[in-house]
């Protein structure tokens, strides 16, 4: 019985909570590059905060004005934060090429529906690495494709135009254009998700996994689109709470900055969770729809 997007988001959850190792895994991964990416600015910060008064400031919120004063003082030409520029650029590709190792794994344990072993999630990671990055590639290029083509559109279409058109036009029309780019790019990225779930679930040749998950999200457009979504509701959701809960403290005792920073941690962890609810939801969506499809071919052929 083919399932929708709310029972996949279901079942998705529930996947999540039984391979809670796999959570705590990639919760701790996420705070391993939080630290490092930390590093080259931790020292800086900790050196101007502590001949300053702006450390006590920055207890009651963010100070704009030691913000700009840091950066004249510590960066007058840019050098120092250019510096830095390729360490991030290289921690960022690292990052993502971690997404992608782990992408496999996640799909595959979260498909099956039980609780999945330690080994055998880094097992599918590995052997599903390459196929995986193949498709990310191919994402990244089409999304690429995407934004330079609205570029030279909007080059040789509103600015041609820009002096026959009046303010609200111009802004009509640019707010039709980025809302036709998002769209553009939320699809381009559900497709590749699909793309990448059959490619860790299915066995068959690559290419004929890639087909199948793309005519998948074709086939199911509501379903695999409501997941998609359902998904990143459930990720604002958990962004609009932590910051609803941390306008409220106020971080000017010892305590106080405990519970600032438990917050946090609470928040990422929330964070991960949702995130998995995406993987899950749609292995769950894909696993048990696309067996269906399965089913019935072989009554046919029978």
């Amino acid at each position: 019985m083919n399932i929708g997007a709310p029972k996949a988001l279901w079942k998705g959850a529930g996947r999540v909570i039984r391979n809670w190792r796999l959570w705590c895994l990639f919760y701790f991964l996420n705070l391993l590059f939080a630290a490092v990416l930390a590093l080259p600015f931790a020292s800086v910060f900790a050196k101007d905060i502590s001949r300053s008064l702006a450390g006590s400031d920055l207890l009651a919120g963010f100070n704009y004005r030691w913000y700009v004063e840091f950066i004249h003082a510590n960066d007058a030409n840019g050098a120092y934060f250019e510096s830095l520029v390729p360490q991030i650029v290289v921690l960022l590709g690292v990052y993502v090429l971690m997404e992608v190792f782990l992408a496999g794994g996640f799909f595959s344990v979260f498909a099956e529906g039980g609780r999945g072993k330690v080994s055998r999630f880094f097992s599918e990671c590995a052997s599903k690495f390459f196929p995986i990055l193949t498709i990310t590639i191919g994402e990244i290029v089409l999304l690429f494709a995407l934004y330079k083509g609205d570029a030279f559109w909007a080059r040789a279409n509103l600015a041609a135009a820009g002096e026959a058109l009046t303010d609200a036009q111009v802004l009509h029309a640019e707010l039709w254009r980025y809302g036709a780019v998002i769209a553009a790019f939320m699809i381009v990225n559900l497709f590749s998700d699909f793309a990448k779930a059959a490619v860790a679930i299915d066995d068959d040749t690559l290419a004929h996994k890639i087909w199948r998950g793309l005519a998948f999200a074709m086939r199911h457009p509501f379903a695999s689109s409501g997941t998609y979504l359902g998904a990143a509701i459930v990720s604002a959701a958990v962004i609009a709470l932590y910051y609803f809960v941390e306008s409220g403290m106020h971080p000017l005792t010892a305590e106080g900055i405990v519970l600032q920073i438990a917050a946090g941690q609470i928040f990422i962890l929330l964070r991960i969770y949702s995130k998995l609810i995406f993987y899950a939801g749609e292995a769950a969506l894909y696993r048990e729809n696309q067996i269906e499809v399965i089913n019935v071919k072989r009554e046919m052929l029978e």
